[in-house]
């Protein structure tokens, strides 16, 4: 039996804008869902609680060196605070710069 599916055109230029980071949030949400306060996490990554509030107030976006010390404190996955703080980046460069580099930029493909 044939279904008729609409296939909806998406534009791969276009790139949503950024509300929050993912990242940020999984640190944060992670760190009140085992009860602890942020000092308490900091301590225990062996981190500044200055770098730990720093990340989950979007200042400064999460390092590798973070990401590992969050996945071995909590069992997150460093690699996936990784790509959505890669995501995050892309998708803030490309709205903050965007108008600028394509006059900046020649295409050759």
């Amino acid at each position: 039996m044939k279904t008729n599916s609409i296939s909806i055109p998406r534009d791969p230029l276009k790139v949503p804008k950024p509300i929050a980071n993912p990242a940020s949030a999984i640190i944060r949400e992670t760190i009140a869902h085992h009860g602890i306060t942020q000092i308490e996490a900091a301590k225990a990554m062996k981190i500044s609680k200055a770098q730990l509030s720093d990340v989950i107030r979007q200042r400064k976006g999460v390092s590798a060196g973070i990401a590992l010390r969050f996945q071995l404190c909590f069992g997150v996955p460093g690699d996936l605070l990784i790509r959505l703080q890669g995501q995050f980046d892309f998708q803030k460069a490309y709205h903050e710069k965007n108008g600028d580099l394509r006059k900046q930029v020649r295409a050759i493909a």
